[in-house]
């Protein structure tokens, strides 16, 4: 079974990141992916001055687009329950720019960005 979780214990979170090629940042929140308890991916974002920065998203098969769909989704959710309405995805590169269209960011001014006011709402899916 798949599961999205986040972290809230720092050595959960090490774990995750050792795991998965993270650099660990004790100072950002994280979220880790698990498939038959077996950890397949992790994320670590921060927010700054009320803007969300998802600083790497990182997964065990770096060809499964749909973990990352479902990991990044599962970090601008978050953000967006906690009033974060702007978020920069911060990493760039083939993985990175395929996986933050997959999760839904655009691109503005050469970076990932993505707008979250109605992104998780009934309203914005017409």
């Amino acid at each position: 079974m798949l599961k999205v979780i986040p972290l809230t214990k720092p050595e959960e979170q090490m774990a995750v990141c050792y795991r998965c090629g993270l650099e660990y940042d004790k100072k950002q929140f994280a979220y880790a992916a698990y498939e038959n308890d077996e950890i397949v991916g992790g994320a670590q974002f921060y927010i700054k001055e009320g803007i969300g920065y998802l600083s790497d998203l990182r997964l065990t098969d770096m060809n499964n687009y749909a973990l990352a769909m479902l990991l990044g989704r599962s970090v601008l959710n978050f953000l967006d329950l906690h009033e974060v309405k702007e978020v920069y995805f911060e990493k760039n590169g083939e993985f990175y720019d395929k996986a933050a269209k997959i999760i839904g960011f655009k691109t503005k001014d050469g970076k990932h960005y993505a707008f979250l006011e109605g992104m998780f709402t009934a309203e914005h899916h017409h």
